[in-house]
């Protein structure tokens, strides 16, 4: 009879355990929702403001149109037929240096924040010579050449985000105006470079200020043979990332500061630039993806969404230790525990989650996190004292899930340490149930009463 009732127990407590994880589902099911509601507010604000932003450039291109004439015998009549082929002429950058500072600027969308900047940019381009834009020669069957004057261009990822750009030539400020098709980007800008054919031998300097704002990252492309980006921000959480990571940094509470230095006997964007990978920066939005770039992202290490998804990961495993001291104190102290009192145990578990993903909407994470915890644990200290008999006993089981609680915030706040946390503490369980149940005669329990 007492192993019957042993089995009705275990089937018991198994149906209230699938019953504990379908909630634990639909509450992580609500985590996942404000994730995605998250990821709908940062693209309500690029549409309204604009993206992460690449900057690619300054790049010298000249359009050249040449002309040919070819004699076609028809009827026997000659008849002269002309045709004309465009060509882009493209002059890379000796070097390149950026000095940038971002500084963020938090956007909302109702309860959900998404990290804007405002980035100040200087770039300093030198050529040693920009011969490659010179007129092409003449040659058979050609008839004529016409080119237009050279070209700057650059382009961004949203030009939307640009809010003022001054570019000075070897003579002082060029006219700035929107990139037209035709040349190495369809969208940027692109100015006049006002030099007489026989200069383009000598080398040239280009100072350009941008002032772009974005969401979330910024990245640059290494289009020089030399390229060094020096970047400041008053943001304290930076993930740096792209084809390549800083050659110094500095990470302080009030900001980051990081350098880059890039050759092109490592970086690809210029081989990419003359290639295929071209006309998909030309046809796309985004030159990120198309050309190697570096930059880094303004990731916000607190996003209650996404940190109260995690936790409800390791509900059923808090549930089951639960449980499991329950059973047991029911061993060692042979106080009888109804399966309703587990299923309303666990379900008050279970609404530690539901209240941490409410709460955190609106307060600081830890301080959602210490509410919920605090007021959960007291439900169940109280609770506790009249299923089990006594604060003697309540006590522990109270201060055994403050220590859960202490445990899983540390694995929420370092996710490299989570799998090493887990570990330790479902072995110092095992190794505390080993120990307190060693003298425990098991066969007993089986005998019939």
């Amino acid at each position: 009879m007492r192993r019957f009732s042993l089995l009705v127990k275990a089937v018991s407590l198994a149906a209230v355990l699938l019953v504990l994880m379908m909630g634990l589902s639909m509450i992580g099911g609500l985590a996942n929702e404000r994730v995605a509601y998250r990821a709908q507010a940062a693209a309500s604000i690029e549409g309204s403001l604009a993206g992460a932003q690449t900057l690619a450039g300054m790049v010298l291109t000249r359009r050249c149109v040449e002309t040919f004439e070819a004699t076609v015998i028809k009827d026997k009549e000659k008849t002269v037929e002309r045709s004309e082929v465009r060509t882009v002429l493209r002059s890379l950058p000796q070097s390149s240096s950026w000095t940038t500072e971002s500084k963020i600027e938090p956007r909302y969308r109702g309860l959900y924040k998404v990290n804007s900047y405002a980035l100040n940019a200087e770039e300093v381009v030198d050529w040693k010579t920009a011969r490659d834009l010179a007129v092409l020669p003449l040659k058979a069957p050609a008839v004529a050449v016409r080119c237009d004057a050279p070209l700057i261009e650059f382009t961004v990822t949203d030009p939307r985000g640009i809010r003022a750009v001054r570019l000075r030539g070897p003579n002082g400020d060029l006219e700035v105006k929107p990139s037209t098709n035709g040349g190495t980007f369809n969208r940027g800008f692109e100015a006049k470079l006002p030099v007489a054919e026989s200069a383009l031998d000598a080398p040239l300097r280009l100072r350009l200020v941008v002032d772009l704002v974005g969401i979330e990252s910024v990245g640059f492309v290494p289009l020089a043979v030399d390229n060094t980006v020096t970047l400041k921000s008053d943001w304290p959480h930076p993930s740096f990332g792209g084809e390549f990571l800083p050659l110094t940094r500095t990470v302080s509470a009030q900001g980051f500061d990081a350098r880059w230095s890039v050759s092109s006997l490592a970086a690809q964007a210029r081989s990419q630039l003359g290639s295929s990978a071209a006309g998909c920066a030309q046809t796309r939005s985004s030159t990120k993806g198309c050309l190697q770039s570096f930059g880094v992202d303004f990731i916000d290490p607190v996003n209650p969404a996404s940190l109260s998804d995690r936790a409800t990961k390791y509900g059923i495993l808090f549930i089951v230790l639960t449980f499991a001291g329950i059973v047991l104190l029911e061993v060692l102290k042979g106080q009888a525990v109804h399966p309703v009192q587990y299923l309303l145990i666990g379900a008050a578990m279970a609404v530690f989650f539901l209240l941490l993903l409410s709460l955190s909407e609106h307060i600081a994470f830890i301080k959602a996190y210490v509410t919920a915890a605090v007021a959960c644990v007291a439900l169940l200290t109280v609770y506790a004292k009249a299923v089990l008999g006594g604060w003697q006993r309540a006590l522990p089981m109270s201060a055994g899930l403050a220590v859960l609680y202490c445990v899983l915030y540390m694995v929420l706040q370092s996710e490299q340490h989570a799998l090493l946390a887990g570990s330790l503490l479902v072995f110092a369980v095992l190794a505390g149930v080993m120990l307190l149940t060693r003298h425990v005669k098991w066969g007993g329990l089986n005998e019939g009463a």
